[in-house]
């Protein structure tokens, strides 16, 4: 196909699924444009890339130029953390092939080819430093429903950053587009959050029923994973019981004095004792920072604690088309006084 950019320049590309052949300039296409910072560090292996394509566990489309250069590309990941889910992930356009509607292109050309009907919906943590992953979402319907704040560190990596003045840790938007999950089920919603929360699910398309919390019984359902290169600790909440409180308080202590440490908290909102859960981790300084909706067989709410590290709301670029959820988060951390 022929592409043109603004200065109507042609650039003529085929896009299409990786293949073996393709691994060295996908890694070197990689590395020139993200240096050794990118967050999935597997896709630095040949071996890893070569297996993923071939157990398609990881679909790459490639954008091709007429010399064979390879101008993009793009993946999705059906092996996400989700069950059930589909991942639009690693999107990278060469920057001499920029402005050519090619990331936009590569994505379309993903969601033709995989079976969408086959995952709850498909998902995307966008970059907040990249505004064009953000451009390219929302043009094809994605929604913003939450942010994942403070993940990783870039002092990791500093040689890749010589001279820019970044902040000390990275954020994601979270991006949502409705798949197979029509009904987000029965939803126990905090009464403070209950408008965004309901304005997240109408935007999505998806129906859900109401209905009021309970006392926790049985015992938490937690998963906690930290990450110590990048300070990071996340906790995954299906089932919160009388015991949450404490199995948050024992991880705030194992790994909250932890130089940039931070938090976050996945709360299933399908838990009936998910509204109490947010009020304990409220109560520990935590704030609310949206959804991460249709996730597979739950629905999640996103809280986050950074205990000695700010999250610089300004330097955050959201286009317009996000910035009301985004807002509201903000208004959420700043309510704290962080």
């Amino acid at each position: 196909m022929t592409l043109y950019n603004k200065r109507r320049e042609a650039l003529e590309v085929t896009i299409r699924l990786a293949v073996q052949e393709d691994v060295p300039d996908i890694i070197t296409l990689l590395i020139k444009q993200h240096g050794n910072y990118y967050a999935n560090v597997d896709l630095y292996s040949a071996d890893f890339v070569r297996r993923v394509i071939k157990n398609r566990d990881l679909s790459i489309a490639v954008a091709e130029c007429a010399g064979g250069l390879i101008a993009g590309m793009a993946g999705a990941n059906g092996k996400t953390r989700f069950a059930g889910t589909l991942e639009w992930v690693m999107l990278t356009i060469r920057p001499s092939c920029r402005g050519f509607d090619i990331g936009r292109r590569l994505l379309s050309f993903l969601r033709q080819t995989l079976e969408r009907d086959l995952y709850s919906c498909i998902y995307g943590h966008c970059m907040s430093l990249d505004t064009a992953s953000q451009g390219i979402m929302a043009g094809l319907g994605f929604r913003m429903t939450g942010a994942i704040l403070n993940c990783y560190r870039f002092d990791t990596h500093a040689e890749n950053f010589a001279g820019l003045d970044l902040p000390d840790k990275h954020r994601l938007l979270v991006v949502c587009l409705l798949g197979t999950k029509k009904h987000a089920g029965v939803l126990y919603v905090p009464d403070e959050h209950r408008e965004y929360i309901q304005a997240v699910y109408e935007a999505l398309g998806a129906e859900y029923t109401l209905d009021k919390e309970a006392k926790p019984s049985g015992t938490t359902a937690v998963t906690v994973t930290q990450n110590n290169e990048h300070r990071y600790c996340e906790v995954f909440a299906e089932e919160t019981g009388p015991d949450f409180e404490k199995t948050l308080k024992d991880t705030l202590e194992q790994y909250g004095a932890l130089e940039q440490q931070s938090f976050n908290v996945f709360i299933n909102l399908n838990d009936p004792a998910a509204p109490g859960a947010c009020r304990i981790l409220e109560d520990r300084g935590f704030f609310f920072a949206g959804l991460h909706a249709l996730s597979g067989a739950c629905e999640y709410m996103i809280f986050h604690y950074s205990p000695a590290l700010a999250v610089p709301f300004d330097r955050i670029a959201v286009l317009p088309g996000y910035a009301g959820e985004f807002a509201y988060i903000r208004d959420q951390y700043e309510k704290k006084g962080c």
